[in-house]
Parts: structure tokens; sequence; C-alpha cells
């Protein structure tokens, strides 16, 4: 499955380890850029501002404005405090 998107969605960024509790940020309105590649799907999500992450990030979460979400554990990421940034992620699929 393709997992293709640009507009504006809100991205939920997690931090999410086995016996602590759940650490999720909303991040509402962002504009991205998603594609995806591979099997297993490789989903690469492209931010024009700064996420608000948790200690520990692990996993991202995009909803889209359809209703529908792709979300996945954390391969690779970029995430600079004052400039766009980049994260890779696994999708549940």
């Amino acid at each position: 499955m393709s997992y293709e998107f640009q507009g504006i969605a809100t991205v939920i960024t997690a931090s999410r380890h086995l016996g602590t509790p759940s650490d999720e940020r909303f991040n509402n309105g962002v504009n991205i850029l998603m594609s995806s590649s591979g099997k297993p799907t490789i989903a690469r999500l492209d931010f024009d501002k700064p996420l608000d992450w948790p200690g520990n990030s692990n996993f991202v979460a995009v909803n889209l404005p359809d209703g529908s979400t792709v979300s996945g554990v954390i391969v690779d990421i970029e995430r600079p405090t004052n400039a766009p940034g980049w994260v890779t992620f696994t999708v549940d699929d």
C-alpha cells in the first residue's frame, strides 16, 4: 500500500516503552509531505516547522484530514529545534 500525502495534518509524536506510561505530544495543523516505499513499508514524513517531541521518542502517528491514520515505529529522525525536519518510520499495515 502506498502512503502519499501533502497538506495539513495532525502529527502525534510519542514515547512508548514497555513498563512506562506513554508520553504523547499532539502537533495540530502541520504542513507535511509524506511518501512511502518498500516492504515492509517505510514512510518518510517531512514537516515544515519544528514539532513537539517527548523524550526518547520512538513512535509517530499522522492523522490525515480524511480520518485515516498512518503510524509506526521511528527508524530515523532529524528534528531541529528551529527548522523543518523529517522522520522515517515503519508503517503498521
